[in-house]
């Protein structure tokens, strides 16, 4: 909710100009499925993209996305990040605005709920081995990122002194019922540890 007890996005959009957001908003939850995270992004997007054609700044395809993304995005260096709000600067967009103005996923299912009456509940996503690896995987990626630049800005000083570092990071884990130890792929990959053996073993010889 916005200061004064009302809706957050029917109060920014009202100010933008932008009356139509919010029904897009309902149309992407009920026809496309989309989460709350994917329409907090949108939201954010459509909104900088509205301020940078305010300003007179040409468009080209994906370049609002772009320019979130060097705004908000932890993995942006952040000489990136400056050279992207300086550019919006330049060009009028009052960026502090801006970041006000945008919202979290939270807000989101405020407003759907809420203000549209939209079911924000989501029915629980069938998990396989391929999705948990996809999902831990990007978000070591993240981390190795973040890792990296803030290596590279301690470097910087004279607190470390090395030459270009890259980050890996790698998971392992340990069954606490066998103590087995493994690496995180190898025991998705295997479909078991140590314990799954066992009771194969006791079951191949029960036949």
């Amino acid at each position: 909710m916005a200061e004064g007890g009302g809706c957050k996005i029917e109060d920014v959009c009202a100010r933008r100009g932008l009356s139509t957001l919010p029904e897009r908003l309902v149309r992407r939850r009920r026809a496309a499925g989309d989460s709350l995270r994917d329409l907090e992004r949108f939201f954010n997007r459509e909104l900088l993209a509205a301020a940078m054609r305010a300003a007179g700044m040409e468009l080209l395809d994906d370049e609002a996305a772009n320019v979130y993304r060097l705004l908000t995005d932890d993995g942006v260096s952040d000489a990136a990040r400056t050279e992207a709000t300086d550019r919006l600067t330049r060009a009028g967009v009052d960026v502090q605005a801006l970041r006000e103005d945008f919202v979290t996923y939270g807000t989101v299912r405020t407003h759907l709920r809420e203000c549209a009456g939209v079911d924000t509940a989501r029915a629980s996503e069938p998990v396989d081995a391929g999705s948990v690896t996809d999902t831990v995987f990007a978000l070591f990626g993240r981390t190795e990122a973040v890792t990296e630049r803030e290596l590279s800005r301690l470097a910087e000083t004279e607190a470390l002194e090395t030459g270009p570092l890259s980050v890996s990071l790698a998971a392992r884990v340990t069954c606490e019922s066998c103590g087995e130890e493994y690496r995180l792929l190898s025991l998705v990959e295997r479909g078991g540890c140590a314990c799954a053996d066992a009771g194969r073993g006791a079951g191949e010889s029960q036949t």
